[in-house]
């Protein structure tokens, strides 16, 4: 657990360890002694009356994160990173087109167009159902293999359709 917090938690209070010790019950001494670190392991009972008297929890002490992130989202972000910025203009193309199609209640008829760049020369107006997405990144697919095979590489990107 995070005791060495606990002094943080003093200073961004402004409280000295009088005041402290005031609000919570726990002796001067005892305080100083785990602001320390000299001692490592103080009841949870005092403990929990320091932070609460500093108007904080235990949970506020403990360093690991509430949330962790999901496999799947962390290789979602990696993936975004190493795009380029083409490719980031087209994932948040899409992202913001199906984040107002949810928003509107599944109406897509009151989907607007996106603040986001569009990524074709054309512009990317509106997109309102899954076959027009389907086929604007099928088509998206086609141009980036033609701008590959023109840059000299072979390798095929996977199909994005899905059966």
């Amino acid at each position: 657990m995070g005791l060495e917090k606990i002094s943080d938690m003093r200073k961004d209070r402004g409280l000295s360890l009088d005041e402290l010790s005031e609000r919570s019950g726990v002796p001067k001494g005892t305080l100083s002694k785990i602001s320390a670190g000299i001692t490592k392991n103080p009841s949870i009972d005092t403990i929990k009356a320091i932070v609460h008297s500093m108007g904080f929890t235990l949970d506020d002490l403990d360093e690991t994160p509430t949330k962790a992130v999901p496999k799947h989202d962390e290789d979602l972000l990696k993936k975004y990173h190493s795009l380029d910025h083409h490719g980031k203009e087209v994932v948040d193309t899409i992202l913001n087109i199906e984040y107002e199609r949810i928003n509107s209640g599944g109406n897509t008829a009151e989907i607007q167009k996106t603040d986001a760049v569009p990524h074709r020369a054309s512009g990317l107006d509106l997109i309102t159902t899954q076959e027009e997405i389907e086929a604007e990144l099928e088509a998206y697919r086609r141009e980036l293999e033609l701008e590959r095979k023109g840059a000299g590489e072979s390798s095929a990107l996977p199909n994005t359709k899905h059966a």
